[in-house]
Formats: C-alpha cells, structure tokens, sequence
C-alpha cells in the first residue's frame, strides 16, 4: 500500500505545474478552502489580486493540485471539525479527479451518492463521522465513483450499507474504529457485480452471491455474529480472501463452508487468527485452484488430537495447486516432513512443538521455514545455500562444512542455532581450513568465475571490493564475479575477496585469474608415484588442471593455487635415465614448462625413507619406493591394486589398477574411454563446444567444425564494386577471420586480384565484365583459404552506377543508377522518441 500511496504523491505533485485557474474552477476552489479557513492567511495573492491556489501555501505544503487551468485533486487537511461539506462544494469543479479527506470533517446526507462521477475517479477519507456513508436506499442512487476508501470511521449508531449502491464501485475500503455500534452489509444485489478490492471491518460475514471478487479482506470485530460463518458458502467467486481478528488472541471457526463449494475460483487464503477446535479433518480437495494458504498464528486448538488438521497433507489427495503452506504457532504433536511427495515450494510450519524427522537432501524448488519446533535428524551440503530456518529444534549430525565454515554468518546463526550439531560448540569454534579458491576469466562475457569449496553459503559469506558484485551459480562453489554496471573500467585479472565470518576471523585474499597468467613451476618433488609441483597461478579446480611429465599425463589427485599434487603411473619409465625430464602444467588453456633432472626430483636429504614392504623395493638414489607390478599401488606399495569401472575401457584404453580409471587411448576421455577429445585434444577454441561421441567440435557460425573452431568459416553478407584509377575495385563484406592461408577469390573461376583483406572485408580488382551481363548471367563466386570454400553469387552493388553502353568503365556515369548509390550509402535515420507517460493509480 505504501508503494501505491507514494505513486499517488508522486502523481499529485506533478500535477501542480500549471499556469492559471479558469474563472469557474477559481471560485469553487476559493469557495471550499473558505469554509475551511482564512485563505488570505493560508495562500499568496498575484499582481491580478487572485490566490495562487495551484502552487505551494504559506505552510509549504500543496492542497489544490491542477492541470491545464483546472482542480484535478483536493486535499482537504486543515482542521476546522465545524465544517459540513455539500455536494455543491465539489460538483463545480468540471475535470476533478481526486478527492482526499484527512480530518474529522461532517458531510451532508447522500453525499457520495451527488458527487459526479464525469471525472471523480477517487475518494479518500480519514476519520471522519458516520455522516460519510449515511446514505437513503433507493434503486435509482447509486455511488458512481470507482474507488472510494474510508478509514478510522467514527460510528455513533448502526448503519446498513446496501450492495446495490455500490453498482459502479471497483474498490471500496471501509475500515471503522471499534465501538458499540456496528455496520452492516446487506447484499440485495440481482444482476452479477465485479469488484477488484474489498476491505471491511464486519461483525458479520456479508452474503458474496451474484459478486465476483479479486481480492477479499475482512477484519473481524470483537462482537461479531459467529453464524454468519455460513454465509461462506456464498464465496465461490472470491479469487483473494483474508481473514484477519482485531486482536492476536481473538479465537474463530474455520470457514469450513469453503471446502464445501463445488465450484470455486479461490486461490489464496489466508487466515489470521487463532482458530478453534475442527470436529474432524478438514479436506481441502475441493479448492482445486488454490495455490497459497497461510495460517501464521493457528493456536493451540487448531488440530484434531494432536494430529494435523489438514487431510491428505503430504499426498496426492492435498490440493496439487498449492505452493505456498503456512501453518505456525500452533500445536501439533508429529509430522514426519517428505519433500519428495510435496508440491509446496515455500514451506512455513514454525513454533508448532512439532516432532518429526527432518530430510537429509535438500529438494532443489523448496523454501522451508521451520524454527521452534523438535524436528530431529541430519542434514547434508544440498542444504547449501536454501533459503531455510531450522533453528531451535533437536537437529544434530555433522553440519555441513559450507555452513560450518560461516557458522559467525548473522544469517547462519538466525538460521542454525538452537540445534545439537556434533561439531559446532558456539563458544568453542574451530577454524576454517577447508576453503579452496579458483579464479577464472571468461572472455565471452568479460566476467569472472569463482569456483572453489566452501566459499560460503549466504548472502553476506563472501565480500569483494568494490565496484564487484557477485551472483550465485551454485551456492558454495561456483559464483560469477562482474563489474557493477554503475562503475566505469573493466573487471580487473586480479581481485580482493573477504571471508567476513570466518570462525579465525576475517580472511582477506588476493587472487588472480588463473587463465590470464602463465602458470608458474619453482620445483618439483617425487615421492613414490606421487609428484608435488610447486609455484602459482594454479587452481583449486582439478578438473581445470593438465600436468604431462615427458608426454606422459599426471593425474591430479589434489590442487590449490600454489601446489599441484599428481599421480603418475610407472614413472619409472621416466625416471631411470639421466636426461632432462619436460613437465607441461596446464591451467585452463594457458600453459607453462619446467625441467628437471632425476637429482632434482627429490629435495635433497629431506626425500623420506619409506617401508616398503614384500610388493616394492626402496630406491637409495631416487629416495622412493619402487612398486613391483601393477597389482600395488601407495607410497609404501601397500595397498592393493583398484579395479576400473569399466575393465575393458570401451576397447580405447587400459584399466589402470593402481587408482581405479582407465587409462585412455589417445584423444580418448572418461572413466571407461567412451569419448573422443576434440582437436587432437587441443579442445574447441572460440567457444566452441566439443561432441565426445564423435570428438567434432560444434562451433558457432563463425568456424569450421572441424578445425578445432579455430579455422574462419568465411561467408560474405554483402558486395560492392566501385571504379578508381586501376579499374573496378570489389569490396566484399562478412567475416573472414585473422587466418588466411591460402586464400583464393574468383569470379566466374577467374581470378580476383587480391589488394587487401581483414577479418571482415577483401578487396580485389575482379574480371572485367559489363554490368548489365553482371545483373542477368548470376555469375559465380567464391573464396578459399584454411582449406574451406564459400560459394555463392557474384551480385556486387555498383556505387558510380551501371553505364548500359559498352564504353571503357572509366566514362561509366555517376548518375545513371542513383538509386543504386543511394541504397548502399542509406544511414541511420534518427528516431524521434515521444515519450508518452502513463500513471496508473492503484489505491488501497
């Protein structure tokens, strides 16, 4: 409401830009603020002696508002309770559009059934007297504004409002302040109404037959008719219904003739008082749009022996439609909750004392709030990053190390606390040394991509420097980093990233985009079949990560952005000659060298002496154990051969039994070789996309398949031939990429004398036919390079024109084909943007 008042300030104070009142319009607005005040003390007189109504006040405020010589708007707030208004007070004004009341003013009788409805669209009122909406009952009256709000009504005697005199009202609020006396609503309608908007203060349930209602809100008053509840029944076409109580310990039914309705339109409910005591289940099957109903302060009573009352809930015999269930501060003694089964995307059940078993996995679609109850259970890292609030309950387990990690997280603790989780002591925290961090750029869309493990689980876990701003991929491990839109620059290849809860405090790191820097080798350590490279401008993602020792491929059993940790299989093939040994670290697709040489594998007296064993043999000169067969495996060749997934690694590789994974082929990938790598394994450039089943790239329109998307597709979009000194000089127009090895143009298979090209024109000085023969004989033409051939027309544009005679080209006229030359050199035209405003006034 609050949004849509500020529309209506917005609307009012722009419409008192204005030049002038029209004689007629200046007297009724002289005449009304007269009997509210002296208005030579309240406004400014002009050099005409007339008051300028249209602007500000003595007081700085604006009460009169105008547009184009006339009142569209009053508000009326001086304090004058002596005052009685008339029809005739506001009937002069010819263009008026809205009337606002803010004091404790009287009105004549039937006075909203005299006020015009030519352009009076809406009636607003505060505190006044019941002299507001005394009105006659009549078939020929009735109020003909659209929107018509009251509210803090001072009612001194009862007073029947009659449906029929609302005929041509939309939205209609009346919200009266409690007392002795009541109004009620008679609904004598016979022919069907609509209305938007309803809101009452009633000591009854109003008859809704013959209306249709978007969106219904009663509050119930203190001495309220509990028999009316049957005239529920009569709610078929309410779409919105509300049910509020004047106050939180107020008990009512719950309006069980809903459910009865065999044909309904309802689709939110929502009941905001303690309800009594159901005689049995309440079935919901029959509201079969509802989609939203929300029970926020149920009671104690609201339940049938301790059981929830809701039948079917859980099931398929719950209302399928409804997404959106609360159900709080109520008492229900168990309820085991089922994701699996639940249609419901946001789940409120808090302060029930409810005891359950809360799921483990975390559904992806679902919201759960669920404090203050004895849910017992676990959870795992597929609660990361949920919206959730399971504090309070009897929770217990390992919490997962992405909420672990954060735990300080204000968020965390609001959401978390009040559980029995095995490794969190509140007072006693231990430090976070799990967080792994990877930064990459993608150029694509000039953002970065932060990946990594327990990089934080909401919204405030991780802060950067401005102007950076982040958005969540995958909660914990993958976020894109990008500039603020408001802020001038680019990203930057290097950032600042703080971890503001850390149990050890803040952490504050500096990272680099790791594909933007050569990766960087200091030394290599060898210890059995495991090798532990040292440098930076690594990466916390393995999967990112290629390591070839002497053209043999290290798998990655660990990483981080100093330290590469990898397992070669026999390497000894490689480590019992004497000559420099080439390792190949790549990082995404930047690489770096590094050699070495068998002395230098192992960093001196610091190489440990292992055990190892009957299945291996220590090596006194490379200071590490030598494992007999490939039937073991480990540092101490301990442990016991792995066996593959798939044993025969689809007929492309070899079951390497020493970590469990096939060794592939080459350009053959995954755990049972069934993939073909693409591009001899260099991968698809320019965003192209490799398809393993047949190891061929997919590339975008701009490059062939199969080179990798690295070779140009090159196609031509457009032509034009223009005659200088040396003769017709053809312009084409497209993409031709950066690479151009032998690249070859002909025109009709003659060739076309190549001047110049770049990746998106070639100029050539084509054969030398008449223009005429060019536009009728659909010539050929063509372009080769990198192996690849585009085909197509030879139908250049003529920009000095074609010249039908068969005269020297340089005697072609200029002017012949004017039309021609004008269609090529067509500009932008400059749009005239009318900007038409359109304020649309929605009142509470």
């Amino acid at each position: 409401m609050g949004n849509r008042q500020n529309v209506l300030i917005f609307f009012l104070i722009f419409l008192k830009l204005n030049h002038g009142l029209i004689e007629s319009e200046y007297e009724c607005v002289y005449n009304l603020y007269s009997k509210l005040f002296n208005v030579s003390l309240k406004y400014k007189a002009n050099s005409t002696n007339k008051y300028e109504f249209c602007g500000d006040n003595n007081d700085g405020g604006f009460w009169v508002n105008c547009w184009d010589d006339y009142v569209v708007g009053c508000n009326l707030v001086h304090k004058n309770s002596r005052v009685i208004f008339s029809i005739s007070d506001f009937n002069c004004f010819s263009s008026i559009k809205i009337i606002q009341s803010y004091y404790r003013y009287k009105f004549e009788k039937n006075f909203l059934y005299g006020l015009s409805a030519t352009t009076l669209n809406f009636f607003t009122s505060f505190y006044s007297d019941e002299s507001l909406i005394d009105l006659d009952l009549s078939e020929n009256k009735t109020i003909q504004i659209t929107s018509i709000i009251i509210k803090e009504l001072i009612i001194k005697k009862n007073l029947n409002i009659y449906f029929s005199s609302l005929k041509s009202v939309f939205i209609f609020q009346l919200e009266s302040i409690p007392s002795n006396y009541q109004i009620n609503y008679i609904n004598d309608l016979t022919d069907i109404k609509n209305i938007t908007k309803i809101i009452i203060n009633s000591n009854n349930i109003p008859s809704m037959n013959n209306i249709h209602v978007e969106n219904m809100e009663i509050n119930l008053l203190p001495n309220f008719n509990i028999e009316s509840f049957s005239n529920f029944s009569t709610y078929a076409n309410v779409n919105d219904l509300k049910l509020n109580a004047s106050k939180t310990t107020d008990i009512f039914p719950f309006p069980l003739s809903l459910c009865d309705l065999p044909f309904n339109t309802l689709e939110s409910l929502k009941i905001h008082y303690q309800i009594e005591k159901p005689l049995d289940f309440i079935n919901l099957s029959k509201l079969n749009k509802l989609f939203s109903i929300k029970i926020p302060n149920a009671g104690i009573l609201f339940n049938v022996d301790g059981e929830f009352p809701f039948y079917g809930f859980q099931t398929s015999e719950f209302p399928l439609k409804i997404k959106f269930f609360e159900f709080s501060n109520g008492r229900i003694n168990n309820l085991n909750l089922n994701l699996d089964t639940m249609n419901i995307e946001i789940l409120t059940m808090e302060n029930n004392d409810m005891f359950g078993i809360i799921p483990t996995t975390f559904k992806n679609g679902k919201t759960l709030f669920l404090k203050g109850n004895r849910f017992v259970g676990e959870i795992d890292e597929s609660w990361c990053g949920k919206r959730f609030d399971i504090s309070n309950n009897n929770i217990g387990g390992e919490l997962p190390s992405c909420m672990k990690c954060h735990y300080l997280d204000p968020i965390a603790i609001s959401n978390l606390s009040g559980n029995k989780f095995k490794n969190i002591n509140p007072n006693n925290l231990e430090p976070c040394l799990e967080i792994d961090l990877n930064l990459w750029f993608n150029d694509s869309s000039e953002t970065l991509i932060l990946q990594g493990k327990n990089l934080g689980s909401f919204p405030f876990s991780i802060v950067l420097n401005d102007p950076l701003i982040h958005e969540e991929i995958e909660a914990c491990k993958e976020y894109i980093i990008r500039k603020s839109l408001y802020k001038p620059g680019i990203t930057p290849m290097a950032i600042n990233l703080t971890f503001p809860f850390l149990p050890q405090g803040p952490l504050t790191l500096e990272i680099s985009a790791y594909n933007q820097f050569l990766p960087e080798i200091n030394r290599i350590t060898k210890y059995s079949d495991y090798f532990i490279i040292i440098g930076k401008y690594f990466a916390y993602n393995e999967s990112v990560i290629n390591v070839l020792m002497s053209n043999q491929s290290c798998l990655i059993i660990k990483s981080n952005f100093n330290e590469i940790q990898c397992y070669l299989l026999n390497p000894n093939q490689i480590m019992n000659i004497n000559e420099t040994i080439s390792v190949v670290v790549q990082v995404m697709n930047v690489s770096n060298s590094f050699n070495f040489t068998v002395n230098q594998a192992c960093d001196g007296d610091n190489c440990p002496i292992a055990d190892c064993g009957k299945y291996g043999e220590y090596n006194f000169e490379s200071g590490v154990c030598e494992c007999f067969s490939n039937e073991w495996r480990g540092y101490s060749c301990e442990l016991k051969s792995l066996i593959c997934q798939s044993e025969d690694c689809s007929g492309n590789g070899n079951c390497n039994h020493i970590i469990g994974q096939c060794e592939c082929d080459k350009n053959r990938i995954f755990n049972d070789c069934s993939g073909i790598l693409c591009n001899d394994g260099n991968g698809c450039f320019n965003d192209g996309e490799c398809n393993f089943q047949n190891g061929i790239c997919n590339c975008s329109s701009k490059w062939v398949d199969s080179s990798g998307c690295i070779t140009p597709k090159q196609v031509v979009e457009s032509q034009e031939l223009k005659h200088n000194e040396f003769g017709n000089l053809l312009t084409l127009f497209g993409w031709f990429g950066d690479i151009h090895q032998n690249l070859l143009i002909l025109v009709d298979g003659i060739y076309c004398d190549i001047v110049s090209n770049d990746n998106q024109t070639i100029q050539c000085y084509p054969p030398d036919f008449n223009c005429n023969f060019i536009k009728i004989s659909s010539l050929s033409l063509s372009i080769s390079q990198n192996n690849f051939k585009w085909k197509g027309i030879y139908n250049p544009i003529f920009i000095d024109g074609c010249n039908t005679s068969n005269s020297d080209s340089e005697n072609i006229s200029n002017n012949n084909d004017e039309s021609s030359s004008l269609s090529h050199k067509l500009s932008n035209s400059n749009l005239a943007i009318v900007l038409s405003i359109c304020i649309t006034l929605a009142i509470f």
